[in-house]
């Protein structure tokens, strides 16, 4: 399944960095502004995208306009370990991290607890309508997820192109209660 997943990734990353929109970006993130999932959440957490990963540079900017509390991942160097950390500036209080991924100074920026995020926007390479999702590789979502106090303040920013039928999925996988695209938002814990 390892080799299936790593093929499946490669593929779709190549057409991601194909098929990359940033008016679809846009529209993707002025849906998630609308939702009470965004609106009634006082922290959010969000992933720090590179490359051509949807871009929640804008999210993060506009949740501190908000005057919210926003968190960003670490990874904790030689281990497999996640944190998300609280910022108060985007993005003077990064720098290049894992992978050269964008993340907080763990000296100066404090660790949230999981309970406390109201809203966390979780990245992928591939999702099903189901909510089924193909990470990177790391595993660091699928052991912080189940961390939160409810499942359903989880969504991703997902474009159309990037929706695939089905994904090899092992037991450790976690579904992504909703995805946000350009052109929709899918519910996907009323789907099985």
């Amino acid at each position: 399944m390892k080799k299936e997943k790593q093929a499946l990734r490669r593929r779709m990353l190549a057409l991601r960095d194909k098929t990359h929109d940033s008016a679809a970006d846009q529209a993707m993130l002025k849906t998630l502004l609308g939702l009470d999932l965004y609106q009634k959440a006082a922290c959010i957490a969000a992933y720090v995208s590179f490359g051509t990963e949807v871009d929640t540079h804008a999210l993060i900017r506009q949740a501190l306009r908000d005057k919210k509390r926003v968190a960003v991942p670490y990874c904790v160097p030689k281990s497999h370990v996640m944190q998300m950390l609280e910022i108060s500036r985007f993005p003077e209080d990064l720098h290049p991290g894992t992978m050269d991924i964008l993340e907080p100074d763990p000296e100066k920026s404090p660790v949230v607890d999981p309970s406390d995020i109201d809203c966390l926007i979780v990245p992928g390479v591939c999702f099903t309508e189901d909510g089924r999702r193909l990470g990177y590789g790391g595993g660091f979502y699928d052991r912080y997820l189940p961390k939160l106090a409810a499942m359903s303040r989880c969504a991703a920013l997902v474009p159309e192109a990037m929706l695939v039928d089905s994904l090899p999925t092992e037991s450790h996988d976690v579904r992504i209660p909703k995805l946000i695209t350009e052109r929709r938002i899918i519910d996907c814990l009323n789907i099985e």
